[in-house]
């Protein structure tokens, strides 16, 4: 009598998903070994010194001569001021903002764009890393200019006032 392949057939098929399941299993638990392995094996995180920052505060300043006012950042240092112009520098001594103010005409120079600040009208000067603005005080007809660090202008732009 012959022997019929259907059984033998079925029971490699048996087979082979019982050596694919085994492996599955198998490597599950190689990788969890592996898992185990890395932590036992790594450093230890140690704690990393935090910085110690100053925190941001404002204070308002007035000159009184040019009758501008604005608000300044705590880390800026007055580094020089008098009766028509006051200079303001970083830690760094790094050119944060100055103001000066002086009696004559207000009109567009060559190189500069009309532009508008809080409602008033101003002349913009930009270098590659200062910005410059002449604005007319009409309360004491000085013309004011302020020229700030890029990262001080939307401070600028925002608080100044006449």
């Amino acid at each position: 009598m012959p022997k019929k392949p259907l059984p033998y057939m079925f029971l490699a098929f048996l087979t082979c998903i019982l050596l694919f399941i085994l492996g599955v299993r198998y490597g599950q638990r190689v990788e969890q070994i592996n898992k185990t392995t890395q932590l036992l094996i790594s450093p230890a995180p140690s704690l990393a010194a935090s910085p110690t920052t100053v925190p941001l505060a404002f204070s308002s300043y007035t000159h009184a001569s040019c009758g501008a006012s604005l608000l300044l950042p705590s880390q800026l240092i007055k580094t020089q001021e008098s009766s028509t112009s006051a200079v303001f520098s970083t830690e760094k001594k790094q050119l944060a903002l100055a103001l000066s103010c002086e009696k004559g005409p207000f009109i567009q120079g060559k190189g500069e764009k009309a532009v508008t600040i809080n409602t008033i009208r101003a002349y913009e000067t930009a270098t590659k890393d200062t910005t410059a603005y002449r604005f007319y005080n009409p309360k004491n007809a000085k013309v004011v200019t302020v020229t700030a660090a890029a990262q001080f202008l939307p401070l600028l732009e925002k608080t100044l006032s006449f």
